[in-house]
């Protein structure tokens, strides 16, 4: 475990996208009722239930590839990722590298 000190400067950047892309994810998990709703409420028929779910299903394919494949700015390693695990947590899985760690002043 590396316990150098976290230069805010230098992972500012990184672990900004990295905080991004997190985002991205949940919104996507999020969004997945509601438009669900909206599309049975417009449309209620299967084809259009069934649309809505893949294309869901495509972004949530893409936001997370994008999440699992942020890299830690302190050890190199992916910050979500620890061998075929994705877990999204707060700290880095291999150096645990807080996610705010350019926030703290």
């Amino acid at each position: 475990m590396n316990d150098s000190p976290v230069d805010p400067v230098a992972y500012m950047n990184v672990l900004k996208r990295t905080r991004r892309r997190r985002k991205y994810f949940f919104g996507t998990v999020l969004l997945y009722i509601p438009a669900l709703l909206i599309t049975y409420q417009i449309s209620p028929t299967n084809r259009a239930m069934g649309t809505v779910f893949g294309i869901w299903v495509v972004v949530l394919i893409i936001v997370t590839f994008l999440a699992a494949s942020s890299k830690c700015p302190r050890c190199g390693n992916y910050f979500h990722m620890h061998g075929m695990t994705l877990l999204l947590l707060r700290k880095c899985l291999h150096c645990q590298l807080h996610i705010n760690s350019d926030k703290i002043s």
